[in-house]
């Protein structure tokens, strides 16, 4: 009798763990597609802050222009779950006002970085589609004025 309490409980604690094992592997697979995600955001923001502020640097369009898709180069993706993210150039601004702005209006320019994130683990809990292969695009815009100042170095 005592033998065949002593299976029951094993069988018991088997389940109860098997159960906990698929609890905690959608709780572990979640946590890996929010962290693919949250690197794919970061990368995305920080290459277009810095897109934009080197952007900024460059007196006209097409040397800013060039200078925010060098900027963003500097960023590379893994080329699997993050792309490199790309300068969208059909929104991008460079507004210097011809020299001329109008009264407590600055120069700036305005940068549309882009950036897309497969999610690895595909997650379906009560209807919630979380993945599936699918791919999420994170894009941000950042504007800076456009420096106007003439830097000189000091003579050595």
């Amino acid at each position: 009798m005592s033998q065949m309490i002593t299976r029951r409980k094993r069988a018991q604690a088997i389940v109860e763990l098997a159960m906990i094992g698929a609890v905690l592997l959608v709780i572990v697979l979640f946590c890996l597609d929010v962290c693919i995600l949250a690197i794919g955001s970061g990368l995305n923001e920080r290459a277009c802050r810095d897109a934009a502020r080197m952007a900024a640097q460059s007196p006209n369009y097409a040397g800013s222009l060039t200078l925010a898709q060098t900027a963003v180069k500097a960023y590379q993706g893994d080329g699997y779950f993050v792309t490199t993210p790309t300068v969208d150039t059909t929104t991008f601004v460079y507004n210097d006002y011809s020299g001329n702005p109008p009264t407590n209006t600055s120069p700036y320019v305005q940068v549309t970085t882009a950036c897309t994130v497969l999610i690895p683990a595909p997650i379906f809990v009560y209807g919630l589609n979380f993945g599936n292969g699918s791919t999420m695009t994170f894009t941000k815009t950042y504007t800076f004025p456009i420096v106007t100042t003439t830097y000189y170095a000091p003579s050595s």
